[in-house]
């Protein structure tokens, strides 16, 4: 089905767009970017670097996003000059698992990418007196090691970076604001909440496409029409679209 004559709107960072800009292209839309996520790489604790050091003793270690998979390699980089032998990779989502798998390790990911496909892998399901490194940006869901530790598991939580707005992104979208577009892609909960503090009345004049559950919901307490992708990736979120297109 193609999105000819659809007018997408691509919030993803700026370094992680090009794909699914290229993807939609592909399909036939015309794309506009506006990132609304800036990733700012924060400084390791001293407590921090001490987990790093200790990571041979871990049971597994999860990343939540692409950006923690990035940083996260680098900064495992600056303490071992290999990942250790046999310690398991868990990836919330598949582009996630990708920037792992490119750096040599065996990951798993669950086929829903989100802390709920993750606490339903079979391999988090049993895990009192397992250690796991949790490495995420600043601020996020609780979900996960909260309920990792209800079932018995020790769970050490290093932040590697901070979401926030583009200083650039008003001014952006104030150019762009003549060509409302149709769709406006959210792969995150704080890209939403952007959108929202950016586009202001206009938000919620284009459907919103979304990642999951708990954006649908809060699109929809924010008035707007949503459609839910299964997942963040280039292919997911294009199908979502052709499926709309096609309904």
């Amino acid at each position: 089905m193609s999105l000819a004559g659809l007018h997408i709107l691509n919030t993803r960072p700026a370094h992680q767009a090009a794909a699914l800009s290229a993807a939609l292209v592909a399909a036939g839309a015309r794309v506009s970017e506006l990132p609304l996520i800036g990733i700012e790489p924060l400084a390791l604790a001293p407590a921090d670097e001490r987990l790093l050091l200790d990571l041979d003793r871990y049971d597994g270690v999860i990343f939540v996003s692409a950006n923690a998979a990035r940083l996260g390699l680098d900064a495992v980089a600056g303490c071992w000059p290999q990942w250790p032998h046999r310690l398991p990779a868990y990836a919330v989502g598949d582009s996630t698992a990708r920037l792992l798998r490119d750096a040599g390790l065996a990951v798993t990911v669950p086929a829903q990418a989100d802390s709920e496909g993750l606490l339903a892998l079979p391999a988090l399901e049993q895990v009192a007196g397992l250690r796991f490194l949790l490495l995420r940006g600043e601020g996020g869901r609780e979900l996960l090691p909260e309920t990792l530790r209800a079932r018995g598991a020790r769970v050490d939580v290093i932040a590697l970076y901070r979401r926030v707005l583009p200083a650039a992104a008003a001014a952006q979208w104030r150019a762009l604001a003549e060509a409302t577009p149709d769709v406006v892609v959210l792969t995150s909960p704080d890209a939403l909440r952007h959108w929202l503090a950016v586009a202001g009345a206009a938000a919620t004049g284009p459907r919103w496409l979304v990642v999951s559950p708990r954006m649908s919901a809060m699109a929809q307490a924010a008035g707007a029409r949503v459609d839910l992708a299964a997942a963040a990736d280039a292919g997911s979120l294009v199908a979502a679209l052709e499926a709309r297109a096609g309904a």
